[in-house]
C-alpha cells in the first residue's frame, strides 16, 4: 500500500490490523506543533532565575576572596536547588502534556461494523468517519453519504458563509477538509488526508495560536510578585550600604545583601501557581472534568448556581424503547406486527450509525427483522432546530412517491398530523401519562408531498399521519441525589433546563430531590417566550425546572440569572448551546455525547457527563483555590524569619548568622512545602458546607498579608530569644548559627502546621508533608552526625548527642504518617 492510496473502507469500516497498519505508515493524526519543552531547556530556564544568579554570584564572591571550599559548597547547592525545580518544572510539563492529549477532539467512526468514538488523533486514512452537525472536523475526507450537510470553512478560506457538500457532486463539492465546522445535516466519509498531508497541515507555520489572557488571580499574583521584589531590592542595597560602612568591609556588606537578597526573592511565588494549577487541573481530571481555561478553576468555588441538562447528565443517556402505542392501544416491542411497522417508520426517521442514544434503542428493539423496506432510496434529512423539537427523513419508496418520516416532541408532531380529533387527543393523553412517569416520549408520523425539499425541513401544506409513541426509560443516575444534596448544603442552587415535557422534567427533578418537599413550580419554552427580561428574574428566584426549552432561550435564562448577582455554570452538548456556554460564568460542555462547538466554548468538559462529576469539580475547584490562599500566607509568614535573622547582624551588630548555604538549605525546605504540600492538602471537612465566597474577593487581601506576617514575626520572636539565651551563656559563632538555623526550620513546620490548619479531631495524613519530615530529618542529621559536614555549613565540627534526638523525632513522626495534633493554636479560616 502507497502512502497515497486511500484503503477502501467497506459499509463495516477498517478493521483493527488495518487500522494498525494504516498508522505505522502516516503516524498520528496530528497538526505540526511546537515543539515540548526538552529537558535542557526547562534546565536553562531554571538556572537562569534570579535566586540561581544570586548563588553563582555569592559563589564568585566566595571565590574570590579565597574561600573556595564555600564557592564549591554553595554551587553544589545551586545544582541541588536546581534539580528541584526542575523535577518540579518538569512534572507540570508532563501534566500539562497529558491534559492537552485529554482535551483533543472526539469523532466517530465505523470500525468492524460498530460504530465507535475515539480520539482525533486515531483517525487514519480510509477510515469511515460518521459527520455529524456541531463536529470539528479533524481530517480531509471524501463524502460518500450526505444528508442537508453544510459546513464552514473559514478557518481555512475566511469565508464566513456555510458551504453546502454532497455526495457524488463535483470533487470540491464533495469533499471535506480538517478544521472545517460542520454547522448542519450529516453524512459519511471515507478520510483521505490525515496530520501534515491535510490542506489544514500544509497551511503549517501560518496558524498561531494566540497566547491565552491572564486570568485575574494570575495578574494580582504578578502585581504582589512586583511589590515584593521592588521592596527586596531596597532593603538590599540599604543593608549592605549600612553593613559595609560599619565593618569597614565592602565584600563582607555585598555578602550579607546577596544573602538577605536570597531570603526576600519571592521565586517561589510563580512555582506555587504554576504547580497548584497544573496539579490541580490534573486533579479535576482524575474526576472525570478536563480544564480548559484556567480561570475556571478561580471562578468553580464562587459557583452559585448550576445549570444542567437532564439527558446524560442527571440520568444515564441509556435510552431503552420500554413502551410503544400505535394509536389504537399500548404494546410491548414486537408484540405485534403493529409495533414492527410503528419501529420501522421510527428507524427510517432514525440514523443507523448514530451516537444519539434513542436512535440506538429504535435499532436495537426493532432488531435483524427491520430491514429497510424493498425500494427506498434515502434522501435529505434534517435535525432538531430552535422552534422545531423534531427531525424529518425523506425518501421515495419502490413507487417512486416521495415520503417523510418525522419524530419528535409529541405535542408539535401530533399538532401537525391531520388524524381525526379523537385519535390525537388519545395519543396526546396518552404521552402525558407516560411523561408523568419519567418517561422520555417521541411521537412518529408519515406523510407525502412532492417535490422533496433540498434542505430536508417540512414544509407548512405536508399532510401528515400520525403513526404512534415510543416510550423510552432513562434511569436517573444512583448517585444525583447526594450530589444535589451536597450543593444545597454549599449554598449552590442547581436548576434543570431540559427539553423533555414538562410532566417528565417534573418527574425526574422530584426524583433527583430538586424540588422542596411541597414541590415546585415547571416553567415551559413557551412560558419562558411570553416573561419580560424582569418577570423572568423574578421567576428565577424559585423556579427549579424549565421544560422544551430551546438552545436560545438557555442564553437569556444565564443573562437572567446574572443580572441577579449570580455566578453562573451552564452544561450544554449541542451547536446551540454554544452561546450560552459562552456567556455562563464557567461553561461546560459534554465529553461524550457534545459538540465539538460546544467543547470549544466551554470553559470545562464533562468527560463522562455526569452531574456528580460536576459537583466534584466545584468541590475541588474550593481546594484549590483556599489551599493557593494557604500557600501564600505561608510564604509571606517563612520569610519573616529568615529575613529577620539576616538583618539582625545589619541592626544589632555581632556575627553574621545567616551564611548563604544556610538560604540554600532553607530554599530546600520551603519551594516543596509551599507547592507539593499545600497542593496535595485535602479539602477540609466542611468545604461544601459553607457559601460561595464572593466572586470578586481577593486572592491575598492586605489583612490577609498582615496576619501571614504577624504569624512569621512571631516565629521570628522565637528565634531571637534563642539567640539572646545562647549570647548569655556565652556561646560560638557556630553553635549561634546552628541555633539560627534550627530555629528558623523549627519555626517553618509550626507555620507550616499553622498554614495547613491542623487539630487533633481534624488529622489529615499528607505524604509530601510526610516526606518533608523525613527529608528533612536526613539533612539535619548529616550536618550533625557526618564529619567535615557541620564546618562546611559553618556549624559545629561537634555538638551534644542529645542533639541528634531532634532529627530522629523528625523522621520518626515522618515515617509512622501521624502528624502531631496542634491543639494549643487556632485553626486559621482561608477561605
Amino acid at each position: 500500500m502507497t502512502s497515497e492510496t486511500v484503503p477502501s473502507a467497506p459499509t463495516r469500516g477498517l478493521t483493527d490490523e488495518q487500522v494498525l497498519a494504516q498508522r505505522r505508515l502516516d503516524g498520528p493524526n496530528r497538526l505540526p506543533e511546537a515543539q515540548p519543552r526538552s529537558l535542557w531547556r526547562i534546565a536553562w530556564g531554571a538556572f537562569t532565575q534570579p535566586m540561581f544568579l544570586l548563588l553563582l554570584a555569592t559563589a564568585t564572591v566566595y571565590a574570590l576572596l579565597g574561600d573556595l571550599a564555600d564557592a564549591a559548597a554553595l554551587l553544589l547547592s545551586v545544582m541541588a536547588v536546581g534539580a528541584l525545580s526542575i523535577y518540579q518544572e518538569h512534572r507540570t510539563e508532563r501534566v500539562l502534556r497529558a491534559l492537552k492529549d485529554l482535551s483533543s477532539p472526539r469523532c466517530t467512526v465505523v470500525r468492524n461494523g460498530v460504530a465507535v468514538r475515539i480520539g482525533s488523533k486515531e483517525l487514519v486514512r480510509g477510515d469511515r468517519l460518521v459527520v455529524d452537525e456541531g463536529d470539528r472536523l479533524a481530517a480531509d475526507a471524501r463524502l460518500v453519504e450526505s444528508s442537508g450537510l453544510q459546513v464552514d470553512e473559514s478557518l481555512l478560506t475566511g469565508e464566513s458563509v456555510p458551504v453546502p457538500k454532497r455526495a457524488g457532486g463535483a470533487e470540491e463539492a464533495a469533499q471535506l477538509h480538517a478544521g472545517s465546522l460542520v454547522v448542519q445535516g450529516d453524512g459519511v466519509a471515507i478520510v483521505t488526508a490525515t496530520g501534515a498531508r491535510t490542506a489544514l497541515g500544509r497551511i503549517g507555520g501560518s496558524l498561531q495560536r494566540l497566547q491565552p489572557r491572564p486570568s485575574r488571580l494570575q495578574q494580582e499574583l504578578k502585581r504582589l510578585v512586583q511589590a515584593v521584589a521592588v521592596l527586596a531590592l531596597l532593603t538590599c542595597v540599604i543593608a549592605t550600604a549600612v553593613y559595609a560602612v560599619r565593618e569597614g568591609s565592602w565584600t563582607a556588606g555585598l555578602l550579607v545583601g546577596l544573602t538577605l537578597a536570597m531570603s526576600l526573592i519571592p521565586e517561589e511565588f510563580a512555582v506555587v501557581w504554576t504547580v497548584m494549577l497544573a496539579l490541580g487541573a490534573w486533579r479535576l481530571a482524575q474526576r472525570q472534568v478536563l480544564t480548559r481555561q484556567p480561570q475556571a478553576i478561580e471562578a468553580l468555588g464562587t459557583v452559585t448556581v448550576l445549570c444542567v441538562d437532564k439527558t446524560g447528565t442527571l440520568t444515564h443517556n441509556r435510552m431503552t424503547l420500554v413502551r410503544l402505542h400505535d394509536g389504537e392501544c399500548e404494546r410491548a416491542p414486537g408484540e405485534s406486527d403493529g409495533s414492527a411497522r410503528l419501529l420501522q417508520a421510527a428507524a427510517l426517521a432514525s440514523l443507523p450509525n448514530g451516537i444519539e442514544p434513542m436512535d440506538k434503542a429504535i435499532f436495537a428493539a426493532l432488531g435483524r427483522d427491520g430491514a429497510v423496506p424493498g425500494g427506498w432510496v434515502a434522501g435529505p434529512r434534517q435535525g432538531v432546530r430552535d422552534g422545531r423539537p423534531y427531525v424529518s427523513h425523506w425518501g421515495r419508496d419502490g413507487d417512486g412517491r416521495a415520503r417523510v418520516l418525522v419524530k419528535g416532541a409529541p405535542e408539535v408532531v401530533i399538532g401537525r398530523c391531520a388524524d381525526e380529533a379523537r385519535r390525537r387527543e388519545a395519543l396526546l393523553a396518552e404521552a402525558e401519562r407516560w411523561s408523568a412517569q419519567g418517561l422520555r416520549v417521541l411521537a412518529v408520523a408519515e406523510g407525502a408531498c412532492d417535490p422533496v425539499p433540498a434542505d430536508g425541513g417540512l414544509p407548512p401544506n405536508t399532510a401528515l399521519r400520525a403513526q404512534g409513541l415510543l416510550g423510552f426509560m432513562d434511569p436517573l443516575r444512583e448517585e444525583v441525589p447526594a450530589a444535589v444534596e451536597q450543593c444545597r448544603q454549599a449554598g449552590v442552587r442547581v436548576i434543570m433546563i431540559t427539553g423533555d415535557s414538562a410532566v417528565t422534567a417534573w418527574a425526574i427533578a422530584e426524583r433527583a430531590g430538586l424540588l422542596p418537599a411541597e414541590g415546585g413550580p415547571v416553567l415551559t419554552g413557551a412560558q419562558l417566550a411570553a416573561l419580560t427580561d424582569l418577570q423572568l428574574q423574578q421567576a428565577l428566584r424559585e423556579v427549579r425546572v424549565f421544560a422544551r426549552v430551546d438552545p436560545a432561550q438557555k442564553l437569556r435564562i444565564v443573562q437572567a440569572l446574572q443580572q441577579l448577582g449570580e455566578v453562573v455554570a451552564m452544561t450544554g452538548d449541542g451547536v446551540n448551546d454554544a452561546p450560552a456556554l459562552r456567556a455562563a460564568d464557567i461553561g461546560v460542555a459534554m465529553g461524550q455525547r457534545g459538540t465539538d462547538v460546544a467543547r470549544e466554548a466551554a470553559a470545562l468538559v464533562l468527560l463522562d457527563d455526569n452531574f456528580a462529576s460536576l459537583v466534584q469539580a466545584v468541590r475541588g475547584g474550593r481546594r484549590i483555590f483556599i489551599n493557593l490562599r494557604k500557600a501564600l500566607g505561608y510564604l509571606f509568614a517563612v520569610h519573616v524569619p529568615i529575613v529577620g535573622v539576616s538583618l539582625m547582624p545589619v541592626v544589632l551588630g555581632g556575627p553574621v548568622l545567616l551564611l548563604p548555604l544556610h538560604v540554600v538549605l532553607l530554599e530546600l525546605i520551603i519551594d516543596p512545602a509551599c507547592s507539593l504540600v499545600f497542593e496535595a492538602e485535602p479539602e477540609p471537612d466542611d468545604c461544601m458546607r459553607v457559601p460561595p465566597r464572593p466572586a470578586q474577593s481577593r486572592l491575598f487581601s492586605v489583612a490577609d498579608a498582615a496576619r501571614a506576617l504577624a504569624v512569621g514575626g512571631t516565629a521570628l520572636v522565637g528565634v531571637a530569644l534563642l539567640q539572646w539565651l545562647l549570647r548569655s551563656m556565652e556561646a560560638s559563632t557556630d553553635m549561634l548559627r546552628l541555633a539560627s538555623l534550627g530555629g528558623i526550620v523549627a519555626g517553618n513546620l509550626l507555620m507550616l502546621m499553622w498554614f495547613r490548619g491542623l487539630r487533633p479531631d481534624h488529622d489529615h495524613t499528607n505524604p509530601a508533608f510526610n516526606a518533608l519530615l523525613v527529608g528533612i530529618a536526613l539533612v539535619w542529621l548529616i550536618l550533625l552526625a557526618v564529619p567535615g559536614a557541620g564546618p562546611l555549613f559553618g556549624l559545629p565540627a561537634e555538638v551534644p548527642a542529645a542533639w541528634l534526638l531532634v532529627p530522629a523525632a523528625l523522621g520518626a513522626w515522618g515515617l509512622l504518617r501521624r502528624p502531631l495534633g496542634t491543639h494549643w493554636l487556632r485553626r486559621p479560616r482561608w477561605r
